[in-house]
């Protein structure tokens, strides 16, 4: 099928905001110049946030520009939706796959479970769509009736498919190294018609291909095949085992996938696929062959890689790596491979930072023995890598990702867990103090390490006293011998700077009990400490001495100046104590006259009421708000009813339990006086 062009569309920054829609012009580095179809402007945009690539007219391209429309529509006709899906990826989609290409669209899964039995049954029942496998295996593809494809194109009103299954929707602008400097449109209208295969024609199957194993026999009748195709993409499509070449692109957008197919060929095959090739598809077949799974020497027969070559390819990789649940194992062989070439360059730049600790995060976690090797050296250009990142660089990359990849690795001086770990320290000091870092590593290990680029790491006080003084107490607890003795006389200073001398003096005395050389060393020692202490001992007795004359001396006159004091004291104490009863007393009475005046305005306002013929309720009323007034606070009113609180009710009848409903008789008081609260009387209640 035809490549679509590939366009970006920019999301608006605030809500309800216009959509717009540009073509590539150019790229430099990971900027693209982008023309908008709006107002004819020109920009350069990084791909991210609100800028994403899609295909032109794809369903990823519809659900950027109008995501609500969209999703109206799935939810108008969902097998209709699918069938477009089916039709833009034309390698074929499982059940799991077809749902997460929904998701990744932006609709909601519970409204596509609610959707996928009628979904369902048209993947199985459908005259469009063909099935191959069974159960959780099973593929569907898209059946295109047998007539011609324009035809069928005008009346479904649909774009042409994009053949980059897996990859739409990480696809970017066509790598620089399948093509030559120049205009990306152009590129794209070359990509679009791939050599030897028409547009509007079906294309018939290749005689004596294989429908389902895709393995390429090592014969000399397929080598003839590979070396009569003109083009990498019809090489390729022959190396590969398919029936019709794709677009360039297509390839590159998966190099593990492609690599891993053709390290099933030997070397005459591979020499074969690069023999007369022109630039730039010399330097696309050099691109995949650094993921070849095996030693050849084809590989160093190809163009190398500028260094935004090498990024865009591993950037490829790991894009493409992503999209497995579980890879397999021939693509992880692949990425290793592609991490051991890379790894023998010098040309690699900063951005190539993420898809180098995502490749090799992949690779690590198989926890394979001969993966070591690999994860060492991509350990050793992160270390390289990380001290000449730019601010946001710095900023955009999470450390601790890297703490995994060097679990496994040794720590030898010039290795790539010591550079790591020398490089994060200059990037983010703090980040040293993981302990995944330092995980594994002895004594003697970081001793070496330390006289290497370690040292400026093992030097920061927080990383010698986390990690290098607990291994130098445990090496003099266990020490045994003069010759591990001299070793940690020997350390660097951080490993010893600040250790208590008692541990010291403990791995002496129990080596010197064996090692007559290190007993004279301890009594000679012993002999001169024992002098220096005495002496030290006699400086303090008498810097003592001198010190309690003198304060006896400030003792005697704080004494007499303190019993003066007392004296003083005394007489104030008795004059302020009569103050203070006679206060009391008149604190007490005021009290008394506060009681009684409250009591009588209470008596003269009920009396008042009583003649005015007031009703309860307002007699009520108004004696509330006069013990309010009081600080007073009711508990429950007569007739409510409440549950039982033991702390403040009271019970006359019945015995009530916690909880328990029960009905106030006659309400209780709280007193809160300056935001105190006492309790003046429960209230009474009944069960009843």
């Amino acid at each position: 099928m035809d490549q679509a062009e590939m366009v970006v569309v920019q999301q608006s920054d605030r809500p309800g905001g216009p959509v717009r829609v540009g073509a590539v012009l150019s790229r430099s580095g990971g900027s693209y110049q982008v023309r908008w179809h709006d107002d004819g402007t020109e920009e350069t945009v990084k791909i991210g946030g609100r800028n994403q690539f899609a295909p032109r007219g794809s369903l990823r391209h519809q659900f950027l520009l109008d995501l609500a429309s969209a999703t109206t529509m799935f939810d108008e006709d969902p097998t209709a939706m699918v069938l477009r899906l089916l039709r833009e990826y034309d390698s074929g989609l499982t059940r799991t796959k077809i749902k997460e290409k929904l998701n990744a669209l932006g609709l909601d899964l519970d409204r596509v479970r609610a959707r996928w039995r009628l979904i369902d049954r048209f993947l199985t029942s459908s005259d469009d769509v063909q099935m191959t496998g069974a159960g959780v295996a099973a593929t569907f593809k898209w059946k295109p009736p047998k007539r011609r494809r324009t035809e069928l194109s005008e009346q479904l009103d649909v774009a042409p498919t994009l053949p980059m299954a897996d990859q739409q929707d990480r696809a970017t602008a066509t790598p620089a190294y399948a093509v030559e400097k120049g205009s990306v449109e152009h590129d794209v209208r070359e990509a679009r018609q791939p050599s030897g295969v028409s547009p509007t024609a079906e294309q018939p199957e290749s005689p004596g291909s294989p429908s389902e194993d895709r393995t390429l026999p090592a014969t000399d009748e397929r080598q003839t095949v590979v070396a009569k195709a003109a083009s990498l993409p019809g090489r390729l499509a022959v190396a590969t085992g398919e029936d019709t070449s794709r677009p360039l692109p297509y390839y590159l957008s998966k190099p593990l996938t492609v690599g891993a197919q053709l390290g099933r060929l030997d070397d005459q095959q591979l020499q074969d696929l690069i023999t007369d090739l022109e630039e730039p598809d010399a330097a696309a077949a050099g691109a995949l062959l650094l993921a070849l799974p095996r030693q050849s020497a084809v590989v160093g027969r190809v163009t190398a890689l500028s260094h935004e070559s090498t990024t865009l390819l591993l950037n490829s990789a790991a894009a493409e790596i992503q999209v497995y649940s579980e890879p397999d194992p021939d693509v992880i062989t692949a990425t290793a491979a592609l991490l051991r070439q890379v790894c023998k360059v010098d040309n690699v730049s900063t951005e190539a930072i993420s898809p180098l600790i995502t490749l090799a995060s992949i690779v690590a976690a198989m926890n394979q023995q001969d993966a070591v090797p690999v994860i060492d050296g991509v350990a050793v250009i992160l270390g390289r890598l990380l001290p000449l990142m730019s601010r946001d660089e710095r900023n955009a990359v999470d450390l601790d990702r890297l703490v995994p990849l060097v679990a496994r690795l040794p720590f030898t001086r010039d290795g790539g867990r010591a550079a790591l770990i020398a490089a994060v320290g200059k990037v983010r000091v703090k980040s040293v103090l993981h302990d995944g870092w330092w995980a594994g590593a002895t004594l003697d290990d970081l001793a070496i390490c330390a006289t290497g680029v370690l040292g400026a790491v093992t030097s920061i006080p927080e990383v010698a006293a986390r990690y290098l003084h607990p291994l130098v107490l445990r090496e003099l607890a266990a020490t045994e011998s003069r010759r591990r003795l001299t070793f940690l006389l020997g350390l660097p200073g951080e490993f010893v700077a600040g250790l208590p001398s008692d541990a010291i003096v403990a791995a002496f005395n129990r080596v010197a009990a064996d090692d007559p050389v290190v007993a004279g060393w301890t009594s000679a020692l012993r002999q001169e400490q024992r002098v220096e202490t005495l002496r030290r001992t006699a400086e303090r007795a008498a810097a003592a001495a001198a010190a309690a004359d003198q304060r006896a001396e400030a003792a005697e006159g704080r004494a007499a100046a303190l019993a003066d004091r007392c004296a003083q004291l005394e007489e104030a104490l008795r004059a302020e104590h009569r103050e203070t009863s006679s206060l009391r007393s008149a604190q007490d009475r005021q009290i008394q006259i506060d009681v009684i005046r409250s009591l009588a305005d209470l008596a003269a306002e009920v009396e008042e009421l009583a003649v005015e013929q007031t009703s309860s309720e307002t007699v009520v009323e108004r004696v509330r708000a006069l013990v309010s007034a009081q600080a007073l606070e009711p508990i429950g009113q007569a007739g409510q009813k409440l549950t039982f609180d033991p702390t403040v009710h009271e019970p006359i009848v019945g015995v009530p339990t916690i909880g328990s409903a029960v009905t106030v008789i006659r309400p209780g008081y709280h007193w809160q006086p300056s935001g105190e609260d006492i309790l003046i009387e429960r209230a009474l209640v009944t069960t009843t």
